[in-house]
């Protein structure tokens, strides 16, 4: 890349929208449990919290299923 190059939409990250369960690769369904005991995603999901609000989640502010 020159010194000229520009990079426009650089990642910043995953969203609140981007971590619903729909998106997860152990979604069953809407009318089916989840099959994890703890979310593969709880991770992402509190930084997105945390970017989109500002503050860090309570616990129990990210749930699984929304």
């Amino acid at each position: 890349m020159g010194s000229t190059t520009r990079i426009y939409n650089r990642w910043h990250g995953y969203t609140l929208a981007d971590c619903r369960c729909e998106y997860c690769v152990n979604f069953s369904g809407r009318d089916k449990p989840c099959p994890l005991e703890v979310c593969c995603c709880e991770e992402e999901r509190r930084e997105a919290y945390l970017r989109e609000y500002g503050t860090p989640p309570d616990e129990g502010a990210t749930p699984c299923r929304e």
